[in-house]
């Protein structure tokens, strides 16, 4: 797999390739509201990390937006695991009725079949090419909550509502095609510390499934402090890792302290 952003303007850019295969490729618009009204971009996009190794590309983006609030945007590539990890974060805003809508655009001959009973989709052009997992979304259509993951107009569309301070809004695209055919699922994890369960405005973790494949990611949205989610204590602001079970253990993929 290969991917190529642009992020000179507000209008950051992106192209991503499984194999020979264009998957994006275009401009990955978003839009913020607060109680109704939207946050404005402020200047440019910052470069706050960037981060290449054996397992990963890394790039993490940063945007002010009026009222003092913030967007930050991750782009992992995992090239062994062949899966990319894109995620939008409302950060810092005063609180209240807070949504985020993003929308990444289809390569001219891929389409998105969603699934009729959950929330996943795939990326297909003739046949199954990558698989789309919203994974801070429950996983089953019969919860309504939180948002919804469409297509519309040649562009995959994520939109998602949350009350309160902080949102974060992650797509995992499954790049591998062989495991285009084997069932997944994905969970959103209770985060705790201190021993009390923790609100999504201090930090989130997900766990995804493909096949016999397993996930951990987890992102602190608050000050860093020492918490639990899947059986692993953390004490850091970002995690991706490969989950091995049933041991329980995690094969680390990025830390981001």
């Amino acid at each position: 797999p290969a991917l190529a952003v642009d992020y000179s303007s507000p209008d950051l850019r992106l192209e991503c390739w499984s194999g020979p295969q264009q998957l994006l490729a275009g401009t990955w618009s978003w839009e913020t509201t607060l109680d109704g009204k939207r946050l404005e971009p402020q200047g440019n996009w910052d470069e706050t990390c960037w981060f290449s190794d054996t397992d990963v590309d890394y790039l993490e983006l940063s945007m002010d937006l009026s009222g003092g609030a913030q967007l930050e945007r991750q782009i992992l590539l995992a090239r062994d695991e062949m899966f990319l990890l894109l995620a939008d974060y409302v950060l810092n805003t005063r609180g209240g009725q807070l949504s985020h809508r993003y929308r990444l655009p289809l390569s001219g001959e891929i389409e998105f079949e969603p699934q009729q009973e959950t929330r996943e989709g795939f990326l297909t052009a003739g046949k199954a090419i990558a698989r789309v997992l919203p994974l801070a979304l429950p996983e089953w259509r019969t919860d309504p909550r939180i948002g919804q993951l469409t297509a519309n107009n040649g562009r995959l569309q994520l939109e998602q509502e949350h009350t309160g301070k902080n949102l974060a809004c992650p797509i995992f695209i499954d790049l591998d095609r062989k495991r285009a055919k084997k069932e997944c699922t994905w969970r959103q994890l209770t985060i705790a510390q201190s021993l009390e369960i923790q609100s999504h405005d201090v930090a989130v973790g997900y766990r995804a499934q493909c096949g016999d494949d397993q996930w951990l990611v987890y992102r602190s949205l608050a000050e860093a402090a020492n918490r639990t989610l899947l059986g692993q204590n953390l004490s850091n602001e970002c995690l991706v890792a490969r989950f091995l079970a049933p041991e329980g253990e995690v094969d680390e993929l990025l830390e981001i302290e």
